[in-house]
């Protein structure tokens, strides 16, 4: 069954705490929420300018709160560059904290550029060897490592599927992502096609037209989007996309990035035209 989440990522610049992020996605009647980690306690998010989780504070507190509003969450986002050393600690730690929530999945990506001075091998040797250490934490703990595409590696099929499949677990898997794909100059249904087997969890992004004029090709992710979610350039893609999860009886939640408030509701409407 597919179900529609909301990442709260979509107040960052809102400077909005997570409280007020929770109250507006349970006013959307929307069941599912999905939360970005910070490695610890921080100025903006102390204050409540910031809508991140702690990594040092209490899961359980959080859950609490969670179920005050009656919300769950889908997915845990300890997104770090996975070519960089400095992700096996961010991610383990993300994994043990989503266990203790009740999160089964975490997401994480390759960065925006390449390390400079070596080669893809050798970058993609490195990705593997860190993932090699969070498995056995995934695995323990009964969470997913949902690997995205969001960077130059990842935003191509084979590739990414070159990252996860070597691990055979079902502990490794795929978050796709509508926007990532279409701005990197991939078609985001034939690419999702390829990867479907994996795929337990998916951001739904739009595109503005402007947007892809200038950089489509060029980039290979956006944090979200700045349309609500049916009205940009990448809404036929989504649309089709989500009718290709319905065929195949896909089973996870379509988590929407878009940016702003006032895209919200308009986003998840349409979303929900999509889904039927």
């Amino acid at each position: 069954m597919i179900k529609i989440g909301i990442n709260t990522d979509n107040w960052r610049h809102a400077d909005k705490p997570i409280d007020y992020c929770f109250d507006k996605i349970a006013k959307q009647g929307v069941e599912y929420c999905e939360l970005e980690a910070v490695g610890g306690a921080e100025f903006f998010t102390g204050l409540g300018f910031a809508p991140f989780i702690p990594l040092d504070s209490d899961p359980l507190e959080l859950r609490k709160k969670l179920d005050k509003y009656g919300l769950k969450v889908s997915e845990f986002d300890v997104s770090f560059p996975i070519n960089r050393w400095e992700c096996i600690e961010f991610i383990q730690r993300g994994i043990i904290f989503a266990g203790l929530l009740g999160c089964t999945r975490v997401d994480t990506t390759d960065g925006q550029t390449k390390l400079p001075g070596l080669s893809d091998k050798e970058q993609l040797d490195r990705i593997r060897y860190h993932l090699s250490q969070c498995v056995p934490f995934a695995e323990n703990h009964k969470v997913i490592i949902n690997v995205e595409p969001h960077g130059p590696f990842t935003n191509n099929t084979e590739t990414l599927l070159g990252i996860i499949e070597p691990f055979q677990s079902e502990y490794v898997q795929i978050n796709f992502d509508t926007g990532n794909t279409f701005i990197a100059g991939n078609d985001p249904l034939a690419f999702l096609k390829k990867v479907r087997k994996y795929v337990n969890h998916v951001h739904v992004k739009d595109v503005s037209k402007g947007l892809a004029d200038a950089v489509r090709g060029k980039e290979t992710g956006i944090s979200a989007s700045v349309v609500p979610i049916g009205q940009g350039v990448n809404a036929p893609n989504i649309a089709g996309c989500v009718q290709f999860l319905k065929q195949t009886d896909w089973d996870g939640v379509l988590s929407i990035e878009s940016d702003g408030e006032e895209n919200i509701q308009p986003s998840v409407e349409w979303l929900r035209k999509q889904v039927g």
